[in-house]
């Protein structure tokens, strides 16, 4: 996506419809790096070229994860309304979006160098 998107649902059942999605992928996500995490305690510390890729997965579920549309990045709400941040490419909830948003307006030189575009536009 390359432009802000907000996505509201004001039907209470596809609310739970929604809901019910989500903690489905969320609640799956986190049993897969369970799973992982257990296949990388079989290997003793030193077995660093068989941990490696086992961390690499669980790294892969976190990141994708928290840029999804299922769980803000911030807060990790699961049944809140989401607002899509086109600078940094993630969903955020609503409330979030907004207080960074405020912040980044009250501190313009918030980032390194002053030219750097607002990632909460």
């Amino acid at each position: 996506m390359d432009r802000k998107r907000t996505l509201v649902i004001k039907n209470p059942h596809l609310r739970k419809v929604r809901d019910a999605l989500r903690m489905a992928i969320v609640n799956a996500t986190f049993e897969r790096q369970k799973e992982i995490r257990k296949k990388k305690r079989r290997f003793h510390p030193t077995e660093v070229e068989r941990r490696i890729p086992l961390a690499n997965q669980e790294q892969d579920l976190d990141r994708a994860l928290r840029a999804s549309v299922c769980m803000c990045p911030i807060c990790r709400s699961q049944t809140s309304d989401m607002i899509f941040n086109p600078v940094i490419k993630k969903w955020y909830c609503i409330k979030c979006y907004e207080e960074n948003r405020k912040w980044y307006r009250t501190h313009p030189n918030s980032t390194e160098s002053r030219y750097t575009p607002n990632p909460f536009p």
